[in-house]
């Protein structure tokens, strides 16, 4: 079964902006002894609501894009076997605090072919 997580951490995108994105599981605890490697996996950027502390005095439009499932770690050995690399573009013409949500797919079979 897909789990959805919603992580509000303060995050906010200038308008205009475009942020780049690294993640990976082994620096969250609790997420069990499976590592780094959860696919598939889809990464959004969700705009908060004003009751949220969102702005809503214009169209906040959230772009994620670039999407990479990348192996061993960029330039350092001892970094995860794999992570995940993406962009969060803001298109809008106000910044914007959102919130990232995670949907895991883990437990998909692999049918391999």
């Amino acid at each position: 079964m897909p789990i959805r997580w919603q992580i509000d951490r303060g995050f906010t995108i200038a308008a205009g902006e475009t942020q780049y994105w690294y993640w990976e599981w082994w620096s969250d605890a609790g997420q069990g002894p499976d590592g780094p490697n959860k696919g598939p996996v889809i990464f959004r950027a969700l705009p908060k609501g004003p009751a949220q502390g969102g702005n809503n005095t214009a169209k906040n439009v959230l772009v994620i894009y670039d999407f990479a499932k990348c192996r061993g770690g960029p330039g350092d050995p001892s970094a995860p076997e794999v992570f995940y690399e993406f962009k969060i573009r803001n298109e809008s013409t106000v910044d914007v605090p959102f919130m990232l949500e995670i949907v895991l797919f883990s437990d998909l079979p692999i049918n391999n072919g």
